[in-house]
């Protein structure tokens, strides 16, 4: 994100100036169309080359602090150019269109360098010859006095903070953003713009972006990016990573705006991303959401109309059936008359950490937390404090089950491999809602499927529902985040499923912080009926149309490809094609699946014959009421 709003001035004085000689004016032209296209370190080459020649091109001296303030840690030499325009503007000209860029670059610039009083002057000054008719840029202009304010108080009471980078294992001399960790810390998945055979390159020398993958024994290991969801010329953003590493929400964009999609991983493969349903995407941006432990309340980001300004946070909840349902504003506590961007919802269920321009930020973004109330209102956002908040941009700021610890980008730390870097940040420890993270498995046979199998936590003795989880689908494990000191009601059950309930008391020694380990529960083991042998013909042999699925009663299958074309031959693929059907989709694109499964285990069972018979290596398996939902219309 550029840190100043203002673009680069194409005044036409600025060649008349250079037209004193003709090769410089040719050397500036070239200089703005490279900072046009965000060629910064270029362009600034090229402008000081202009400024040898002619060291009182105001233009050319302005274009200079621009581009600084635009690059990483440029904001000192920023501040050193843009006095040299200052100086050189005459003082009939302080209120034009070049003047005032001048003064309030500036001014930013001195935000960036922690010169919050320098910043201020700077500002006074501007407001001295402006009109006081001109409301909106006055109203601008007092809003960063106020932030310069609220920058000078945060750093008279500075949090204490550990840092520790992640590695060259993880970083690049790239832009490597946007960490998303599990909630045992065993997997993470960030967005990079390294180069790589699926990317293409960028105006500014990075390249597009990429979704990378690390586990995590003692150390982290050698990122993968994730082959099965990118796409060669697209970005691809991951915005949030559920707790047990199943689900994947992405941002998208594309020329109808900025939408959310989600990612399922089935054990071995990431889904096509599928995009969230209207209500949660629009017309409108929708730039980013996290989603709650339990997956059942989503958070998310949207201009959308109706909010309080910019992008605002709202909230929706999933219905018994499964669907989302109408997504909720957060209100003007959270949400202000500028932008608030990267909801992260914490794994208690009730602190919200996001970035706000607004509140008492001390520049840019800062990152804030709020607790929601037992009547579902918020409390008033707290700054989460100098010098994890900036005068420059931050957001994305990644919470770990232990309060203290969190996963965050930035570039203004030494130990950097180039770019923005991964950082793993530990600061002064909450003493209160600590948290454990709870594992377990379910047993019985290894044929067993516990698709249908639901547990639901509640507060001993109460009819209070904490959480409602489910098991994997195929090894039977399961991820509970609970409260150290409380005990709990447990309860295994489901169609088909012999119901358990058992008590568990949380200990205060359980706590993710101390133990730096997940508490393991006994295997429980639970009877659960086995299914059905119900294979069915899903489509027609020879069109390979539409046979009805009810995907209440069969609701996995395997995609295996995705063509712009019709697939001519399908005899070609040692399998039953009466298995096979194609769904034509509302992005002009052909979805080949193959069966249609009761269960998860029955679905990768049919995987592995579907990577073997046809050579594709990248199949998975996906939900049919997806594929309904993008199809076209018969």
């Amino acid at each position: 994100m550029n840190r100043i709003s203002a673009s680069i001035l194409f005044a036409f004085f600025a060649f008349v100036l250079c037209a004193q000689n003709n090769n410089n004016s040719k050397m500036y032209h070239s200089a703005v169309q490279l900072a046009e296209s965000r060629d910064y370190v270029k362009a600034i080459d090229l402008f000081k080359r202009v400024v040898d020649i002619e060291p009182e091109n105001i233009n050319a001296q302005y274009n200079i602090g621009h581009c600084y303030l635009n690059l990483n840690n440029g904001a000192d030499s920023a501040s050193v150019y843009l006095n040299n325009a200052k100086n050189l503007l005459k003082k009939d000209d302080y209120n034009t269109e070049l003047g005032l860029d001048i003064f309030m670059a500036l001014a930013k610039s001195y935000q960036l360098q922690y010169r919050f009083q320098d910043a201020i002057d700077t500002y006074t000054k501007v407001q001295g010859f402006i009109s006081k008719d001109l409301t909106e840029l006055n109203e601008a202009i007092n809003h960063q006095i106020e932030v310069c304010n609220n920058g000078i108080v945060l750093m008279k009471n500075p949090v204490k903070l550990e840092v520790q980078n992640l590695g060259e294992n993880v970083n690049s001399k790239y832009d490597d953003h946007s960490p998303l960790v599990t909630a045992d810390e065993s997997l993470l998945l960030f967005t990079s713009k390294r180069i790589s055979s699926y990317s293409t390159i960028m105006d500014d020398g990075q390249f597009t972006e990429k979704i990378f993958a690390s586990s995590k024994d003692k150390e982290w290991k050698k990122s993968e990016i994730i082959k099965s969801i990118v796409k060669k010329n697209s970005h691809e953003s991951g915005v949030c990573l559920s707790a047990d590493g199943t689900e994947l929400y992405m941002l998208i964009s594309n020329i109808d705006g900025q939408d959310i999609y989600v990612s399922n991983f089935d054990g071995e493969t990431w889904s096509e991303p599928f995009k969230l349903p209207q209500g949660i995407n629009s017309r409108f941006n929708e730039t980013h959401a996290s989603i709650n432990a339990d997956k059942s309340t989503l958070f998310f980001t949207s201009d959308r109309k109706g909010g309080y300004g910019g992008l605002d946070i709202y909230m929706v909840r999933k219905l018994p059936n499964g669907e989302w349902g109408t997504p909720k504003n957060l209100g003007n506590t959270i949400n202000t008359p500028y932008d608030e961007e990267t909801p992260m919802i914490h794994y208690d269920g009730k602190t919200l950490y996001f970035s706000s321009e607004g509140h008492n930020s001390m520049g840019n973004f800062d990152i804030f937390y709020s607790k929601m109330n037992n009547d579902s209102s918020w409390t008033k956002p707290v700054n989460m404090g100098y010098p994890i908040n900036t005068p420059d941009d931050d957001f994305f700021f990644t919470p770990t089950v232990a309060e203290n610890k969190a996963y965050m980008a930035s570039s203004r730390f030494e130990d950097n491999y180039g770019g923005s870097d991964l950082y793993l940040i530990e600061y002064e420890e909450p003493f209160e809602n600590r948290l454990a993270v709870i594992k377990g498995q379910l047993k019985n046979t290894p044929e067993t499927a516990w698709d249908n199998v639901k547990i639901t936590v509640k507060e001993n003795g109460t009819n209070n529902v904490i959480g409602e989880y489910k098991p994997h689908p195929e090894t039977g494990k399961y991820l509970l985040i609970l409260e150290t000191e409380k005990s709990y009601d447990i309860a295994f059950s489901g169609q088909g499923v012999e119901t358990k309930n058992i008590t568990y008391n949380v200990e205060e020694d359980m706590a993710y912080h101390r133990n730096a380990q997940p508490t393991l529960l006994e295997d429980l083991y639970l009877n659960v009926d086995s299914p059905k042998e119900d294979n069915i013909n899903i489509a027609d042999k020879t069109s390979h149309q539409a046979t009805v699925v009810d995907p209440e009663k069969h609701p996995y299958t395997v995609q295996f490809v995705t063509l712009k074309e019709l697939l001519v031959d399908l005899d070609r693929f040692s399998i039953d094609v009466n298995q096979i059907k194609v769904f034509k989709c509302k992005d002009g694109n052909y979805r080949y699946v193959f069966g249609a499964f009761e269960n998860f285990r029955d679905a990768k069972n049919a995987k592995k014959e579907v990577i073997k018979a046809t050579g594709y290596d990248d199949p998975f398996v996906r939900y049919f009421w997806q594929l309904n939902k993008m199809k076209t219309e018969e």
